[in-house]
C-alpha cells in the first residue's frame, strides 16, 4: 500500500475519532437523568424528593453517616449521607445512590467505594503504568517497526 493512502486513511481516522469527541461533549448533558453539582448548587430545593446519583469526595465520617464534597462544573457542594455503614476514610472516593432530603442530605439506598482512601487512586494509577511499561518492554523485545515499510516485524531470536 503507497505512503499517501495510509496517510489518506490515518486522516480520515483522525477525522472520524475529532468528530465522535465532538458529539461526546454536545450530548453530555443527556447522558444522565440525575442532577450533578452545579444542578444542586443553584436549585437545591427542586431536586428534593428525586432519585440521586452522585460521585464525591468523603470529607468526614461519623456514626451510620457520611459527609461527601460534590464538585463539578467549577462549583463544589457538600452533602450529608444518612444511613449507611459504608467503610472509608476521609479523602476516600464514593458513589452515592438514594432519595435527595432537605438540608443537603441524601438517604442512601447504596454507596459503592471507588478509592477507600487518598492513597488507592496512587496505587490504582501507578500499578497500571508498570503492567503498561511491561507491555511495551516485551512488545518491543519481540517486535520492531521497519521504518522503510513501516510495518511491524518479529525479530529474530
Amino acid at each position: 500500500m503507497r505512503v499517501w493512502v495510509r496517510v489518506g486513511i490515518v486522516l480520515v481516522l483522525c477525522v472520524t475519532l475529532g468528530g465522535l469527541f465532538v458529539h461526546a461533549e454536545i450530548t453530555e448533558d443527556e447522558w444522565s437523568p440525575y442532577p450533578d453539582a452545579a444542578d444542586l448548587s443553584t436549585g437545591y430545593e427542586s431536586y428534593v424528593g428525586q432519585q440521586l446519583m452522585v460521585f464525591g469526595t468523603v470529607t468526614e465520617t461519623g456514626d451510620g453517616e457520611l459527609y461527601i464534597k460534590v464538585e463539578g462544573d467549577g462549583t463544589a457542594i457538600t452533602l450529608r449521607v444518612t444511613e449507611t455503614n459504608t467503610a472509608v476514610e476521609s479523602g476516600g472516593v464514593v458513589q452515592v445512590y438514594g432519595t435527595l432530603g432537605p438540608e443537603q442530605t441524601i438517604a442512601a439506598e447504596r454507596v459503592e467505594v471507588v478509592n477507600s482512601s487518598r492513597w488507592a487512586e496512587l496505587y490504582k494509577y501507578g500499578a497500571s503504568a508498570i503492567g503498561a511499561l511491561g507491555f511495551l518492554l516485551l512488545f518491543f523485545r519481540y517486535w520492531r517497526i521497519n521504518r522503510d515499510t513501516w510495518t511491524l516485524e518479529a525479530r529474530n531470536g
